[in-house]
């Protein structure tokens, strides 16, 4: 197994924790099945549990600081469920791009599409911010985003507001024509 190899089964050790259970109960196995050489396994296993657990914790905690500041509304609207939340998505993906924390901030507005938020407005305050990030990544040139829920009133309201918001379908456009950029909501 190459260095990189072994740094990436580090990394997975790191943020997946059913991973790190199992192979903190089983190196040997875990570390054959993982293509680790004795050596590394060994290597391993002598990292004490605690300092394993610490140490990936402190990954979890920088990847969360990271995407609350791409999804500012999507943080305020599921409060401390925002965390909640991360720490499930965390667990099952690792970002594979050099825009790490770009590419967790988009693939957890989608990881949020897939759960029962308290508001349903929620999901769609996360695809809004989604799609804005998309579009000013510059990954797309035109972005059309439908909404069951009026936008506008999410934004402009207090998103953290205990009452659904109305409704009412609503779309975005973000589009890039030349040099300008446009962003309309109706």
């Amino acid at each position: 197994m190459s260095l990189l190899e072994q740094q990436n089964f580090l990394a997975r050790l790191c943020t997946d924790e059913s991973l790190r259970r199992s192979f903190l109960n089983e190196p040997e196995k875990i570390g054959a099945e993982n293509d680790l050489s004795e050596t590394a396994i060994a290597e391993l296993a002598r990292i004490i549990p605690a300092e394993l657990d610490f140490f990936a914790d402190s990954l979890i905690w920088k990847r969360l600081r990271e995407v609350e500041k791409f999804l500012p509304l999507t943080k305020k609207a599921l409060g401390a469920d925002f965390e909640k939340y991360f720490r499930l998505f965390a667990n099952q993906f690792l970002p594979k791009t050099i825009k790490k924390h770009l590419e967790d901030a988009l693939e957890f507005c989608s990881f949020l599409q897939t759960r029962e938020l308290k508001f349903a407005w929620i999901k769609d305050l996360a695809r809004f911010e989604r799609a804005g990030l998309t579009f000013g990544a510059g990954l797309k040139k035109f972005v059309f985003e439908k909404f069951d829920f009026d936008i506008r009133l999410v934004l402009n309201e207090k998103p953290d507001s205990p009452a659904d918001f109305p409704g009412r379908k609503t779309f975005a456009v973000w589009l890039k024509i030349g040099k300008r950029r446009r962003h309309f909501i109706r």
